[in-house]
Order: structure tokens, then sequence, then C-alpha cells
């Protein structure tokens, strides 16, 4: 059968890895291309963009991106018409990827999609564009299966995908038995990176005791060139294993460092037009995913403002001590982030769904 795989961004291009490698140990015949990265590369599938493409942040970079988007969209459609798949499946990346199922189901396509878009968090509009364009729905949180469901949305809960990409990690020897740094994760994206990354140089400046390491992303690898920190790239999971504490911008990071169990602060800042445009219809209290799954602060969140150096400090300064109560919370939280989670299988269990469910259209 044929697979057109969409991915928009990094831990996208992760999780249509390990789903691609279980498609094909089920058919053996699978030709797949799509739009991802290196690791969806690397797992068979013939990439035509590259998921650095799209990575458009916030009201203005979409304002400023119109005709980029106008042309890769364009670009899709002429794709898929060339390709012809069995089914066309989207990978998180809601935005963009919404968008482009519409494309797909007004061309004739089957669309499927996996990792739902965060509607309880924001923007329930899309439900209704879920409902009209998305064929099958895949979640990874156990309470969103019940809020897609009854909008009559045919939803699957697989679990969650980041537990298949932990459990099998292998750690790099030369990182093993060392736990000595603060790991500092600056983001996926060129524009957070650029934000995050003066603030911790602050940091490291203002605390000299502590050892620093960042968990940096190659593609973005200029961003870097002056950078007084030590870096490693592509290796954010051996980063956190060598690591006491992380201060982590927001995003599937959070999730990677508590399920890793490593202390950490959720830092974030975007542009001013950005956020207080999403203050007026975000639904929820929080922002990292740790918080909101648990619906309490379990790790400290440093927003705008709040994002500075001194703050991250007197934060890091429980959290190093296995003695306060913070450390002592924090990690208690993470057993109950744990057991919500559940345990691996969630790409192997995507892709027989997805597979039984193309093959029966194809009848």
């Amino acid at each position: 059968m044929k697979y057109f795989i969409l991915a928009g961004e990094k831990s996208g291009d992760l999780h249509g890895s390990n789903l691609v490698k279980e498609i094909r140990l089920i058919d053996k015949k699978a030709e797949i291309i799509g739009w991802g990265g290196d690791q969806m590369k690397s797992a068979g599938v013939e990439i035509l963009v590259h998921h650095q493409e799209l990575a458009i942040m916030g009201i203005l970079g979409v304002l400023k991106n119109l005709f980029k988007l106008n042309k890769l969209f364009n670009l899709f459609t002429i794709q898929i018409k060339e390709f012809q798949p069995d089914t066309i499946i989207f990978i998180d990346y809601g935005g963009f990827n919404l968008k482009a199922a519409k494309i797909a189901k007004q061309n004739g396509f089957y669309t499927q999609f996996y990792i739902a878009p965060k509607v309880w968090a924001w923007n329930k509009s899309r439900i209704k564009s879920i409902e009209k364009w998305v064929d099958q729905l895949y979640v990874i949180f156990p309470f969103e299966l019940a809020l897609f469901k009854e909008k009559g949305i045919s939803t699957h809960y697989i679990g969650n995908p980041l537990k298949d990409a932990i459990d099998a990690f292998i750690p790099n020897p030369k990182f093993k038995d060392n736990n000595n740094y603060v790991a500092l994760l600056a983001g996926s994206r060129r524009q957070e990176i650029k934000v995050s990354l003066p603030i911790f140089e602050e940091l490291v400046n203002s605390s000299p005791n502590i050892e620093y390491i960042i968990a940096g992303v190659s593609e973005f690898k200029d961003l870097y060139e002056n950078c007084n920190i030590k870096v490693i790239y592509d290796q954010t999971y051996d980063v956190l294993t060598c690591s006491s504490a992380a201060v982590v911008t927001s995003g599937t990071a959070t999730l990677e460092t508590a399920l890793f169990n490593i202390p950490q602060m959720v830092v974030y800042k975007t542009d001013w037009l950005f956020y207080n445009l999403a203050k007026l219809v975000i639904k929820i209290k929080y922002i990292s995913l740790v918080n909101i799954i648990l619906d309490k602060p379990a790790v400290p969140e440093l927003i705008q403002s709040e994002f500075t150096s001194k703050k991250i400090n007197s934060c890091l300064v429980k959290l190093l001590d296995k003695t306060s109560i913070e450390y002592r919370n924090q990690k208690s939280d993470y057993k109950d982030l744990n057991k919500l989670i559940g345990s691996s299988g969630a790409s192997k269990i995507a892709a027989e769904k997805m597979i039984l469910f193309a093959k029966n259209q194809a009848k």
C-alpha cells in the first residue's frame, strides 16, 4: 500500500520514524513518502520537503510567510495527486496539518491524524475542522478520547509514543554515570532558540559553580556559533541522562524530561502580539504538558517576563537540593504522571489501526 506522511516539526519527525518502522513490519510492500526530517528518512521515508521549511511561529510569523504557506499547500496538492496514496497520515502540527487535511479530503483522499491538535488548550473551533476533514483520529492522552468521541469523530486512544521512543533509547556509554550537569533545552525552533539562548548565557555567567550543557539542534547550529556554553547536538536524551536538573523550553521536551525523571522548570517567551492574543483564547491554566496532564503546578513555569536568569537560578537551587520539598514533590508527581501515561506500544497500535483502516477503504 501507499502512504503519504506529513510531520511538521522535530517531535513529529521522531514519532513518524517510529510509526514507519511499525508500518513496515506489518506491510512489507509499503511505499512511503512525505514531509518530515532526518529520522523519518532513516526509517525509509522518501522526504519531499524537510520540516525546517514549515517552522513558522506566532501570528507575525504566519503573516510574514503567507506567500510561502500558499506555495507549500500548492506543492502538497500536486504531490498527493501524483503519488495517489491509499491514505495520508498527518502527525501533530495542527495549524498546518488541518489545512493540509482539508486539501486532501477535497481531493478525495482518506485522512488519518496521529496526535490530535490540542483543542482542549485553545481554538476549540478546530474540532469542526477535524469532523469535516479527518477520517480517523489517534489521541495520546486519555482525557482526549471522550472529548472527540462525543463529537462523533472516529477516535482511538493508543497511548503516548514518547514512551516508545524512551524505551527504545540506548544511552551513549560516554555519558553514563555522570549527572553533574544542568541541562538547558532551548527549543526545537529557530525563534525559540534565539529568545532562550541569551537568557541561558546570562544564567551561566551568574552561577559559575554549576556546570551547564545545552541539548542543541544541529539544523540551527549557526545560532550556537558564539555561545559560551557546552553544546551537544541531537542527543537530547543523552544530555538528560547526565543531568541532575533541566531548564526546558515548553513543548514535548517537558514531558520527555519528566519521563526521564529529571527535575525541571519550564520556560517560554514568544512575541508580544501572539502571547496577548493567545491569552484571550487559551482555556488551560498551564503551558507545560506535565502540569496539563496532572492538572496541577507540578513543575515551575516561567513565562514571558518571568523567564529571567535570576528566577531560573532561584528555582534551580531548590531542584538541585534533594532534601527540598520542591525536589521531593516533583519526583512524587512524576510517579503519578507515569501511571497516567501508561506503558509503551503506541506506535505499533497506531500502525495496526491505520493499516486496517486503509485496507478496508481500498476494498
